[in-house]
């Protein structure tokens, strides 16, 4: 069998992706919401997190995900469908295989692939009550590590909870507030809203964050909610959930078809699941 030369190699995946339509660029993850009953056991919400094309330019499909929380190495992993999305495929010892991921034959098993952790496996992530930092790391067959970050919210299951949107509620503009900050532009918020949601949060609710922004944006949009400060109050920390989808993707949601809603009304039947 011929050898192929990089640059064809590079083609190939190329053409492939766009037979796909994949347009996943960007690297980012959600945080989750986990909750803890009388009798101690833990269920959560998805965990979801996905590599993009920008990070692993290789086929995704196949590459296993290593997982740490508190800056502890944990026993379970995921791994990376062909879109870079992360899941639970019940696998051990995996290893990553190029041909199989260009040939769309590493993808997790349909079976049991889920993004959902069991209370078995969240037990064994030693959570501790309130804010759990998770970092995801992927080392590529080029020898790369790529990682990104989220957090565990730990909480009981008497936590009251108030859901916030941030487009168009914390910002100004659903759009403008989606595109604004992206510029550097970080103060297009409302006057008052810190001052508001951190006394809402001394009142003994947690804040959740929900916006239409697509979850390759997640660094970015919890370093603009935090970012956020009215002395001397500064916006209260909370999970914060984007939109599982591409940048062109939850762009062409909010802006072209004019639907967040649909997109939202989803991510909060998920947690709720």
């Amino acid at each position: 069998m011929a050898r192929l030369s990089m640059s064809a190699i590079c083609v190939l995946i190329f053409i492939g992706d766009i037979a796909k339509g994949d347009n996943n660029f960007l690297t980012g993850a959600n945080d989750i919401i986990a909750v803890v009953d009388e009798d101690g056991d833990i269920k959560a919400s998805p965990f979801n997190v996905q590599f993009g094309k920008k990070d692993i330019w290789l086929p995704r499909s196949g590459h296993v995900v290593s997982i740490e929380v508190n800056e502890q190495f944990v026993p379970i992993g995921m791994v990376l469908d062909d879109e870079g999305q992360a899941f639970f495929d019940g696998s051990s010892n995996r290893q990553y295989r190029f041909w199989s991921a260009l040939l769309g034959l590493g993808n997790p098993s349909p079976i049991v692939r889920t993004n959902s952790a069991t209370s078995s496996q969240l037990s064994r992530l030693g959570l501790q009550m309130g804010p759990n930092p998770i970092m995801y790391r992927v080392t590529t067959s080029s020898g790369s590590i790529v990682t990104t970050s989220a957090v565990i919210h730990l909480m009981n299951n008497t936590a009251k909870l108030v859901i916030s949107d941030i487009d168009g509620t914390v910002t100004k503009s659903n759009i403008q507030g989606m595109l604004l900050p992206a510029l550097g532009l970080s103060d297009w918020k409302h006057n008052g809203v810190v001052e508001l949601y951190r006394k809402i949060a001394n009142q003994g609710y947690q804040i959740v964050y929900l916006t239409n922004r697509a979850i390759g944006q997640s660094d970015m949009t919890r370093e603009y909610i935090y970012s956020l400060a009215e002395t001397p109050y500064e916006m209260p920390r909370g999970p914060v959930l984007l939109q599982v989808e591409s940048l062109l993707g939850a762009f062409q949601t909010e802006v072209i078809k004019g639907q967040p809603e649909v997109n939202k009304i989803a991510a909060l039947s998920r947690v709720k699941g």
